[in-house]
């Protein structure tokens, strides 16, 4: 599968984060849309030591698939489960691992 433009994929990732707002604006109890902003935001804010090819940042990438994987869960459990938020955070979440799948590497510039 090939990468994204990183400007794109930092635009998806800041897209992905209005909504998550917007999501803790309507239903702030909920654990889902932070969790979603907690992840987005690591997705987006990650491209910046990213963007030097000399550093290891594998780390990161750990981090930022644990973090979707843990929004994944979270999401689905408060919809299914639970009952309090919509599929659209289960989507929301899943996206985090959707966009990690599409990540320029660290070597691409902007």
């Amino acid at each position: 599968m090939g990468t994204l433009p990183r400007r794109l994929h930092i635009l998806l990732h800041l897209g992905a984060l209005v909504v998550a707002c917007a999501g803790i604006a309507q239903l702030p109890s909920a654990v889902a849309p932070w969790v979603c902003l907690l992840a987005h935001a690591m997705g987006a804010l990650t491209h910046v030591p990213e963007s030097n090819p000399d550093r290891d940042v594998e780390f990161l990438g750990i981090v930022r698939v644990s973090l979707g994987v843990v929004a994944c869960l979270v999401s689905a459990g408060q919809h299914w489960v639970v009952g309090v938020t919509g599929w659209g955070y289960v989507v929301l979440a899943g996206s985090v691992l959707l966009l990690e799948v599409l990540r320029p590497r660290p070597a691409q510039k902007a």
